[in-house]
């Protein structure tokens, strides 16, 4: 069964690009891609930074 990336539904849905991302979190396009997708975690300090500068749900984030 394929495992559902609500977090980059959610980017999809509302327009945020992956750049964007990067640029929040101060990090490479291919490092926030990897997070993304599962590869690689979040810090906290990057996920309270997305959920208060691109609104996005900490359910989602986390």
């Amino acid at each position: 069964m394929e495992e559902v990336n609500n977090l980059l539904g959610y980017l999809k849905a509302h327009h945020i690009s992956q750049a964007q991302v990067a640029s929040i979190i101060n990090r490479s396009i291919s490092a926030t891609n990897r997070k993304i997708n599962n590869h690689s975690e979040f810090t906290r300090s990057e996920i309270h930074k997305l959920h208060y500068e691109l609104n996005i749900p900490l359910e989602i984030l986390i």
